[in-house]
């Protein structure tokens, strides 16, 4: 019954999201999800962002021990509320950058151990005892699809949370190569780091509509991934970072005009899909579909749906290696 109603839950979102014209700029094209007026949303959501606990000092993300493990961080809620870290968002410091595997919510109160990929190869010193924050541009959603993919085979297979390292190390090299990024560690928030603004223009000339709640991203006229969140609040907080690694694929595009035309068949297909249910980590369900053209995964919690991520199918397109991280310097 668990699995059920939480699936259900799911497919209502993707059932009665409303879909408004896209703005487009160049190869990208960002297509608005908004609730429809008769549903409900969190108008305020009962939890912090990652940097607003961050902010006030009632969050501390470290390595689990003093070794340190690659796929492996370790998370201190002193907050009387819960703390959403949202997959996609890259921390910076400790003994190198990781990125969530899954979006979490993390219990008030709690310490609690979280699986994360490496997003920086070449380094394993510590710069910092915990995070010091996040980068300004989102992990891109090519890499991100691959992460997510394998996590959900893995999750399926073993039941646990583990990505294919090397497919993620293999996807950030090809960000930074093809930006000709200067990324002496392989670190993706390099990416950003000599001139964010070239990411994040797009997203500061484009604001999120009254009661938008996702964002569909396409790249080159086809679709690279979709966000939605609980409420508009939440993805507002986000959106300069999501809609600034949307344009980082974007810049690495053909050239091709966005042409949006198929994204709603393709984002209404996640509800026709094959659900399965992974081991519980925090507060929530985490859900994971595969349909035909289409990968995604979502946490539910008390039948709200607090971030659905989901990816086309064809961008993983070989069998993943399950090999445990290394430590991998250059």
């Amino acid at each position: 019954m668990r699995v059920m109603n939480d699936t259900r839950s799911l497919t209502d979102l993707i059932e009665t999201l409303e879909f408004r014209a896209p703005a487009t700029a160049g190869s990208l094209a960002l297509i608005p999800l908004l609730r429809r007026a008769s549903t409900t949303s969190a108008e305020r959501p009962d939890y912090l962002l990652y940097q607003q606990a961050q902010d006030m000092g009632v969050i501390s993300i470290d390595e689990i021990d003093e070794a340190g493990a690659v796929n492996e961080l370790r998370v201190n809620n002193r907050a009387n509320t819960p703390v959403l870290l949202v997959e996609g968002e890259v921390l910076l410091g400790m003994k190198q950058s990781r990125v969530l595997n899954l979006t979490i919510l993390v219990p008030a109160q709690t310490n609690l151990t979280v699986p994360v990929s490496c997003v920086e190869a070449g380094r394993w010193r510590a710069t910092s005892a915990e995070a010091v924050g996040k980068s300004d541009v989102h992990l891109a959603p090519s890499v991100r699809a691959a992460k997510t993919v394998t996590v959900a085979r893995s999750m399926r297979s073993a039941r646990t949370f583990a990505s294919d390292q090397g497919a993620v190390w293999a996807g950030v090299d090809q960000v930074l190569d093809r930006h000709g990024a200067h990324a002496p560690s392989r670190s993706y928030a390099d990416l950003a780091a000599s001139d964010a603004s070239r990411f994040t223009q797009i997203a500061r000339s484009v604001e999120p509509e009254p009661g938008q709640v996702g964002v569909i991203a396409c790249v080159g006229g086809r679709v690279a991934c979709v966000d939605v969140f609980e409420s508009p609040q939440v993805l507002a907080a986000l959106w300069e970072g999501l809609v600034a690694s949307y344009q980082a694929e974007a810049m690495l595009a053909d050239g091709r005009p966005a042409k949006p035309e198929g994204a709603r068949r393709w984002f209404r297909s996640i509800a026709a899909g094959s659900a399965s249910v992974g081991p519980d980590i925090g507060l929530g369900v985490h859900v994971m579909v595969v349909a035909p053209d289409v990968e995604a995964a979502a946490l539910v919690h008390e039948n709200r749906i607090i971030h659905l991520s989901a990816f086309p199918a064809h961008q993983v397109a070989t069998a993943p290696r399950f090999v445990p991280p290394a430590r991998r310097r250059r």
